[in-house]
């Protein structure tokens, strides 16, 4: 017998311990986020009664509840004993709009509420309202009607209108917390265990009481119940909870910068593609001057091909007139021959480097033919340079040896002329030196006109080649050669032509 009631004492015990554990873990959410009144996990069914869903203090659509401030306007949670732990937390979000005087009884706005028992006063089991005297919010809880006991605390700041606050009240059977905004407005010792009656819903917003018939017009947000008392670390998770709704807000809020981003990028789009069609446009403008710069070489061609023709038909018709008819024929079968050369050359911009050295011996072995005495004549090419590759501008080096024969060498009588023409690579760089022994610069009779023009020929030739290519590094350079007595013992010309053209 006395093992049977050991056991039934054992399984007693064992029922009372676990149903204490799930009482202490039950919790009550009603947050109001999917648009409706109902509880988180179904556990409860709230109805509203002429309530209306608002905005939150987060600001997202319809995730509050607001009450109209009147004896028709409450959100009634029902009687579960979810909602009516011995020892619990109560937490919500209160928004008051305006104080309401209208109804009977204590000047107050109840907030949450609900009763111990039936009687008229001293019924509240655990309340939260707002003081309609003090501008301050309370709360209270009674043990029973009599008022033998009964617990309250009041916030520290008067409330203002409009403006969101953090609510908590906690309690057991030896304390009551009441918590603001994160912060604790007080602890008082309770000494009782808190009863409950057990037909009376919880209400939010009314005061549903025939003696103290009052109301609350404002929205509540986040109504939370949980079966213990939440430590000062857990309230203030509760009060700096983030949106649940951060992620959707801020793409709201990101929109407009969004879009933004979408008009900066539209515009710079824009400017790339009217960059290029600028840079479009340049190239279109330096083709054309390209093409302007290429007339203007035919142009100084033009001027240059009278130059030699001349030259040359003043050679033939000296030999004409002196007797030298056989002479007269050689020339004028190499002078077929260059000026054939002279025409085709002529329409090009650019020639292989092997073109412009068959110009220049036909120049050179047509002016030997007009010396009495041969002058001697000595090229030497670099061996490293392919002449077949490399292009030069055409007929560049023509003006610089009719000057260096007519100027230079066709005056000279005390010494034997001499005529020499170096081609060397250096730096990337042809060099074409023509060299002669003549009597220089400073002594030339009447020839200044003419020597004048045929460098002014080259240059202006190097100028426009150099407008058509822009890397082009074309340079011309005169060098008076002098003796130790400072006279003179000829000319140097050194013509810098880029490698490829």
């Amino acid at each position: 017998m006395k093992s049977i009631i050991r056991l039934l004492l054992f399984l007693f015990i064992l029922t009372e311990t676990v149903s204490a554990q799930v009482d202490t873990a039950a919790k009550i959410t009603i947050d109001f986020n999917d648009h409706s009144f109902r509880e988180k996990n179904g556990r409860i069914i709230v109805e509203p009664v002429e309530v209306s869903l608002v905005e939150d203090r987060f600001g997202n659509e319809r995730q509050s509840a607001y009450v109209q401030g009147s004896a028709h306007s409450w959100l009634n949670l029902g009687a579960s004993p979810l909602l009516k732990p011995k020892e619990g937390t109560i937490s919500l979000w209160v928004k008051l709009d305006r104080e309401v005087y209208a109804g009977k009884g204590y000047e107050g706005n109840p907030i949450i509420m609900t009763k111990n028992s039936p009687a008229q006063d001293f019924y509240d089991a655990y309340v939260v309202f707002y003081d309609l005297r003090s501008k301050r919010f309370m709360s209270f809880t009674s043990r029973d009607s009599t008022g033998e006991k009964q617990v309250g605390i009041n916030s520290l700041d008067i409330a203002e209108m409009n403006k969101w606050y953090h609510m908590v009240l906690a309690y057991n059977n030896e304390n009551m917390w009441f918590y603001i905004d994160g912060v604790l407005q007080g602890r008082c010792e309770k000494g009782f265990e808190t009863k409950f009656y057990e037909p009376d819903p919880v209400m939010v917003g009314n005061g549903a009481h025939r003696k103290n018939d009052r109301w609350m017009r404002g929205s509540v947000d986040d109504i939370r119940i949980f079966h213990r008392v939440l430590s000062n670390e857990e309230v203030q998770e509760l009060y700096n909870a983030p949106n649940p709704n951060r992620f959707k807000r801020f793409l709201k809020q990101a929109a407009p910068y969004a879009l933004m981003l979408i008009i900066c990028g539209a515009l710079i789009a824009l400017i790339i593609v009217r960059n290029r069609i600028s840079r479009k446009r340049e190239r279109e403008r330096l083709e054309l001057q390209k093409h302007i710069a290429e007339l203007e070489m035919k142009v100084v061609k033009t001027q240059m091909n009278p130059h030699f023709i001349a030259n040359c038909l003043a050679a033939i018709q000296d030999l004409i007139y002196s007797g030298h008819v056989d002479k007269a024929g050689q020339y004028l079968a190499k002078f077929s021959l260059f000026l054939r050369k002279i025409l085709d050359y002529s329409d090009k911009t650019y020639i292989s480097l092997k073109e412009e050295l068959e110009i220049i011996e036909l120049n050179i072995e047509l002016e030997q033919l007009r010396f009495k005495d041969h002058f001697e004549l000595h090229i030497q090419i670099d061996p490293v340079i392919n002449i077949h590759d490399i292009m030069v501008p055409s007929l560049i080096t023509q003006p610089l040896i009719e000057n260096a024969i007519w100027h230079g060498l066709l005056p000279l009588k005390e010494r034997v002329p001499c005529l020499r023409i170096n081609v060397y690579l250096k730096e990337n760089s042809v060099y074409i030196e023509i060299e002669d022994n003549g009597v220089g610069r400073k002594k030339e009779d009447n020839g200044g006109e003419k020597k004048s023009r045929g460098t002014k020929l080259v240059t202006d030739k190097l100028e426009i080649v150099s407008k058509l290519t822009e890397s082009a590094n074309y340079k011309l350079q005169i060098d008076d050669l002098l003796n130790e007595d400072n006279s003179a013992k000829g000319t140097r010309i050194v013509l810098q032509l880029d490698s490829q053209a």
